[in-house]
């Protein structure tokens, strides 16, 4: 029983952490968090971890199966294209005018249904998510899978986890200077994530 709780622990602290390393869900989140505030972050961020929860259950129960299939492609051409549709959506318009000197509270806001949308299909989408948890779990699975109660307590762990490390670097981006700082360079910012997203577009068109 310790062992196995033990295990859950070290794959939950091992995603929290992870979720500073690059990626398009850690970039829209960063992204909306300092440009819309801590709520529609977390709106972003939920909508993720409804991805997450989905590819969880799908990882430890059915596994590398659905990678193997020959439609499995499809999905990482579909999220490629969602990728590049966000990236056109954040990059600076021409003509826009700048928001140089804005007050945090001052943003364009968007819906926080459409925001919980946008994050699920920009986690659904992205195959290399399975294969993310599958690497994180395979060897807890089977190690303690034979436990009745071990894969759906897991499943559930994982889940609490992503959203509270959603939450811990979201509010830690409401910091008012590095607020400030993004709004007075925020074409400059937003320009750099649109072209990051388009990047994990065009490696995921890449993949074989």
């Amino acid at each position: 029983m310790a062992e196995s709780m033990v295990s859950i622990i070290t794959v939950c602290g091992t995603l929290a952490l992870s979720q500073l390393s690059p990626g398009p869900d850690v970039f829209y989140v960063f992204r909306t968090s300092l440009a819309q505030g801590f709520r529609r972050g977390m709106a972003v961020a939920f909508g993720i971890n409804m991805g997450f929860l989905i590819q969880s259950i799908v990882a430890c129960t059915l596994g590398a199966w659905v990678l193997e299939q020959s439609w499995s492609r499809w999905l990482v051409l579909g999220a490629a294209c969602w990728l590049l549709y966000l990236a056109w959506r954040i990059f600076p318009k021409f003509g826009a005018t700048a928001q140089t000197n804005l007050e945090p509270g001052a943003a364009t806001y968007e819906p926080i249904l459409t925001l919980i949308r946008n994050g699920f299909l920009c986690n659904i989408l992205n195959p290399k998510c399975m294969l993310f948890i599958l690497a994180l779990t395979t060897d807890a699975l089977r190690n303690h899978a034979s436990l009745e109660w071990y894969v759906p307590v897991l499943i559930v762990s994982l889940f609490l986890a992503s959203l509270s490390g959603w939450a811990l670097w979201s509010a830690l981006l409401q910091w008012p200077p590095l607020r400030r700082a993004y709004l007075r360079h925020v074409h400059v910012v937003d320009g750099i994530f649109a072209l990051i997203l388009a990047a994990f577009a065009v490696l995921l068109m890449a993949t074989p």
